[in-house]
């Protein structure tokens, strides 16, 4: 596997990732050997941008042993309190959420995340003022 280091940080990420979009579509079993293949073969880097909450529990076991090898990223505003994909800019779904997905995942903190659902100016400057200047 190539990887690549970040313009800032020391991460090296391997240059094929996996994402969640439509895994959900195979048993929990199947997702955490895919899960287990990708790690086997130097695949590090996961977006959890799923379209179900079910990935997040079997990724979690997967990586249960080995979160050292490997980068999450959530995505703040993705909102997977119904089952499904959803999203919000509410500051405190947005917390809850995170929570829910670190849960699921088994672990205590997460190495990317990435802001959803900013399509406008004030979008971001809602965000902004909500993160009291900490973004």
């Amino acid at each position: 596997m190539q990887y690549r280091k970040l313009p800032k940080g020391a991460e090296q990420i391997s240059v094929l990732g996996i994402g969640t979009s439509s895994i959900q579509a195979s048993s929990e079993e199947e997702i955490e050997k895919i899960v287990d293949t990708a790690i086997e073969n130097g695949i590090n880097f996961f977006d959890m941008a799923s379209s179900e909450a079910k990935p997040f529990a079997a990724y979690g076991r997967a990586i249960k042993s080995r979160r050292d090898k490997v980068y999450f990223q959530i995505h703040f505003g993705a909102n997977y309190e119904t089952g499904a994909y959803g999203w919000t800019t509410n500051l405190d779904t947005v917390k809850r959420s995170v929570d829910w997905q670190m849960k699921a995942l088994q672990t205590d903190y997460i190495d990317f995340g990435f802001i959803h659902c900013i399509d406008e100016p004030a979008d971001l400057r809602s965000i902004q003022k909500a993160g009291q200047g900490k973004l």
